[in-house]
């Protein structure tokens, strides 16, 4: 056997052995994720390391990607397929620091949701995905150091990560080296993750045991692991790509804010914060380019940030007297001034009201019945508002609406992939029934709207919608089909 190491211009570096007797070639380390498991074919690692893979004689062989002429035979080798990068960053899709017209938390993506208008409810999806094993799953798409994106399915509840195989088509899980996930209690609303990097390997997720610092190595279908301690409460958030925030117990009930470096995620600090902070679960959390809100059944907590690299200050607003926030009706409003609005109920007027956030004397705004958004995409059941929400749309009458119309998520151009469910009897009372609902999914734009599914299911307010190769795909806990996909236009 003969080592042979190669550096690229972008960064990788490799290792391969030669055999002296067969001239095969096999790859030993790839960026220092070390050797592939013996599950992918070798057209797998070709498409995951861009290795060059050829027919000699009546067998595929693998070559590094700096070869030119095979080293057999002397003939010219193709050259290595190029590198394409795609992530997406659950629950909504939305990358940090933010680099569209929304806000990290809302429930909006970067990503382009248009499909064709010929779609009816009679076609069956463009594609689908197999289901991962049992259990209540988010959707994570991203590079993770290889040369095309992958996607991973996370299932908080169990602390087990699988890796979709697209060539073989099924779901692969990642085992941790040498620790386990710890499991998150978490609500599957309150849930999140943070990643400043797609493209590298570490993402941040939250358990009961601490922050996870995630390494995932697609090559060989592990993850390594480091824990920072403390129970966490809500879902980290990245600020400006440069460092990582999550509110957690540690043992004792003191209550912090852990920060942490991504540049170096082996040291973390401690930020303390008053117990009673956390007394709550956080249900939502929204970053802009000046501060993090985490929004909680008691209150807001906030980091306020001077600098993109200075210490934030920490204030912590109870809701006004008599207020309750309502989180399932969706996102808070995102206004044209950049104003944050949260609906809530007031017990003293008996109002559904808006009012504004990280403020200690907050605006409210009294609304006729409570409404469902997406950030700037909102409903007054089935009817879509086009000024603030708490105005009520002219010539319109509610007592003859039969349907709720729930925007799931919202594109850059104001597009939204949305849930229409026969319902009669008030919106607020619709979170309380447990039955199944013959949906609608539409894509809701300004040109019309696009049918596209029609599903029974109980709960589709729970829909989790992720893009992954140019497809738009619909995943919900109590499915039992495979994960139905459309094409978007490009």
């Amino acid at each position: 056997m003969a080592n042979w190491d190669f550096d690229y211009t972008d960064g990788r570096r490799e290792s391969w052995a030669r055999n002296g007797k067969t001239d095969a070639f096999k790859l030993l380390d790839y960026c220092g994720l070390g050797s592939a498991s013996e599950q992918y074919s070798m057209c797998e690692l070709a498409e995951l390391t861009g290795a060059l893979l050829w027919a000699e004689g009546h067998e595929n062989v693998l070559y590094p990607a700096a070869f030119r002429h095979s080293p057999v035979t002397g003939q010219p080798l193709p050259t290595s397929l190029g590198s394409r990068t795609e992530s997406w960053l659950p629950p909504f899709g939305c990358g940090q620091p933010p680099d569209f017209q929304g806000l990290p938390g809302l429930r909006q993506t970067q990503a382009k949701l248009a499909l064709s208008k010929d779609l009816t409810l009679q076609q069956d999806p463009a594609t689908s995905i197999p289901l991962p094993p049992p259990g209540d799953y988010h959707f994570l798409v991203g590079n993770f150091s290889m040369r095309r994106p992958s996607l991973l399915a996370v299932e908080p509840r169990k602390g087990m990560l699988f890796v979709f195989r697209d060539s073989s088509n099924q779901w692969a899980e990642l085992k941790g080296n040498p620790q386990l996930l710890p499991e998150s209690t978490l609500l599957a609303s309150r849930w999140g993750l943070a990643c400043p990097d797609l493209v590298r390997r570490n993402i941040y997720l939250p358990t009961d045991k601490g922050l996870a610092v995630i390494g995932i190595n697609i090559l060989n279908l592990t993850y390594g692991l480091r824990l920072l301690p403390g129970r966490c409460v809500g879902a980290p958030c990245c600020f400006q790509g440069k460092r990582i925030f999550v509110p957690a117990i540690l043992d004792g009930n003191v209550g912090v804010i852990l920060q942490v470096d991504p540049r170096n995620p082996l040291q973390s600090e401690q930020m303390e914060v008053e117990h009673s902070f956390l007394a709550e679960p956080f249900d939502a959390s929204i970053i802009d380019r000046r501060q993090i809100i985490w929004l909680s059944r008691t209150g807001q907590l906030i980091l306020k940030f001077d600098g993109i690299d200075s210490k934030p200050a920490i204030a912590f607003i109870s809701w006004p007297e008599g207020f309750q926030p309502c989180f399932e009706f969706g996102s808070p409003y995102l206004a044209r001034d950049g104003m944050l609005w949260q609906l809530g109920f007031d017990q003293g007027t008996e109002r559904y009201t808006y009012i504004t956030l990280a403020s200690g004397h907050p605006e409210k705004q009294e609304t006729a019945c409570p409404r469902f958004g997406s950030g700037t995409v909102n409903f007054t059941l089935e009817t879509q508002l086009r000024s603030h929400p708490w105005l009520d749309p002219e010539e319109v009458s509610d007592a003859t609406a039969n349907h709720i119309v729930l925007p799931l998520l919202e594109s850059p151009d104001k597009s939204a992939l949305c849930a229409r469910i026969p319902w009669n009897k008030g919106s607020d009372s619709l979170f309380k029934n447990p039955v199944k609902h013959t949906t609608i999914f539409q894509m809701v734009t300004g040109d019309g709207d696009i049918d596209f599914f029609i599903k029974k299911v109980a709960r589709p307010w729970l829909a989790r919608p992720f893009v992954y190769r140019k497809c738009i795909y619909l995943y919900h806990p109590d499915f039992d089909d495979p994960i139905p996909g459309w094409r978007l236009l490009a």
